[in-house]
């Protein structure tokens, strides 16, 4: 298979690998554990970043479970207060009840979880966000554009680089090498063999 084929069929697969990746990266969740049923029931305060100092809202997903330790009944409520003490959510009910938690966005800053129950209830509550959740159209944009750049880089790069090593190679190649003051037997009299007739030298004639 040439070699020009062969990159029309992987550089797409790369493309399509990279963008797989980046989906499953975005969707990833970081969890941060507000109470669990080893403990006792506390406000938590959590301080979420922003992503490269960015104020987008992240995806944000509250889950809550309820257990009761004596009975099947009980009142429970929990509530999410920013770092201005504004409520973001809340729910309240019957320890019968299910929790449906919450599920929505949070901007970077910090939340306080202020969980209330009666006497032997506890609870598991996990917050999770996706911090890469608001960039994920830019992230398909940046390494899709890294990775044409990055192919035609090669691309380039391989062109000038045959190109040199051919230009390299011409270059080396032996020359034959002239002699300046070669002996040349052409158009030289005394080298030209005479008739023994016209000898100088020959014997004279009536001898």
């Amino acid at each position: 298979m040439e070699r020009k084929t062969l990159n029309m069929i992987l550089w797409p697969v790369a493309l399509l690998l990279l963008n797989s990746i980046w989906i499953g990266i975005s969707d990833n969740s970081a969890p941060y554990e507000i109470n669990d049923y080893d403990h006792p029931i506390e406000d938590r305060t959590v301080t979420l970043a922003g992503v490269f100092g960015q104020e987008k809202p992240m995806p944000a997903v509250f889950e809550v479970e309820f257990q009761s330790l004596a009975s099947d009944n009980g009142s429970v409520e929990w509530k999410i207060f920013d770092e201005n003490d504004l409520l973001v959510a809340q729910w309240s009910g019957d320890l019968s009840e299910e929790s449906p938690g919450w599920e929505g966005e949070l901007l970077p800053g910090t939340y306080r979880f202020q969980t209330t129950a009666e006497q032997d209830i506890i609870t598991e509550q996990t917050l999770f966000i996706e911090p890469f959740g608001p960039y994920v159209i830019e992230g398909h944009i940046a390494l899709s554009t890294l990775l044409i750049f990055v192919a035609f880089a090669e691309t380039f790069v391989r062109k000038k680089g045959g190109e040199y090593i051919e230009k390299k190679n011409a270059q080396a190649l032996p020359v034959k090498e002239k002699v300046p003051f070669s002996r040349s037997n052409s158009g030289m009299p005394e080298h030209d063999a005479l008739p023994a007739e016209d000898d100088p030298w020959r014997t004279p004639k009536g001898l």
